[in-house]
């Protein structure tokens, strides 16, 4: 009788002991994150942009670099990587540089002389690695990220002029003040580039 109680006894021990480290693991056990920021406003600018059109750019880029001496590679210094980056590129008009006398109006006739349009802003919407290869000797690093990414924000004001978005931007700036011009009763509307 004594030993089935034992054996009893430290049956509900070892079950009592199972539970309770089940308990504490999975209740006492977790992830804890701490964010901080404390940010101060630097500046408040007034903007008169007019943008008129935007691109949309999905680039593949590939990354590579390695140790050099007398224009002769270093073996296993060449380290590489491969990433997406998705990218807009903004153009529009500063209505700032307009002037009183960029505007005539005659009776339902109306010109209006504008300033060219430019490239108002250039935005990396994400990236993500696909292949990286570090060099024994030459680990890929953040800055290396960091320089492949300036370089591709370069190209990108590149491809987003030679792909048109100055002449687009122009079109849709035409179309957006005719209409607007033609809605308060103007029957001529005259646009100019200055």
């Amino acid at each position: 009788m004594k030993k089935i109680y034992k054996t009893m006894l430290l049956m509900l021990i070892v079950i009592l002991a199972t539970i309770s480290v089940t308990f504490f693991v999975t209740n006492k056990f977790h992830e804890q994150e701490l964010y901080s920021a404390s940010g101060v406003l630097e500046q408040v600018k007034d903007i008169s942009e007019l943008n008129t059109v935007e691109m949309y750019f999905n680039e593949i880029i590939d990354f590579k670099n390695a140790k050099l001496f007398n224009n002769f590679q270093i073996p296993f210094t060449e380290k590489s990587f491969i990433f997406t980056v998705k990218s807009k590129v903004k153009a529009g008009v500063d209505l700032s540089g307009i002037d009183e006398g960029d505007i005539t109006i005659s009776g339902k006739s109306l010109l209006i002389k504008l300033p060219n349009p430019k490239i108002t802003s250039k935005e990396i919407l994400s990236y993500k690695v696909y292949d990286e290869k570090n060099g024994l000797f030459n680990e890929v690093t953040t800055e290396d990220t960091l320089k492949a990414l300036e370089l591709f924000e370069k190209d990108m004001e590149e491809q987003a002029l030679s792909s048109g978005i100055i002449e687009k931007s122009k079109e849709n700036t035409e179309h957006i003040i005719r209409n607007l011009f033609l809605s308060y009763g103007f029957e001529s509307i005259e646009i100019e580039w200055k």
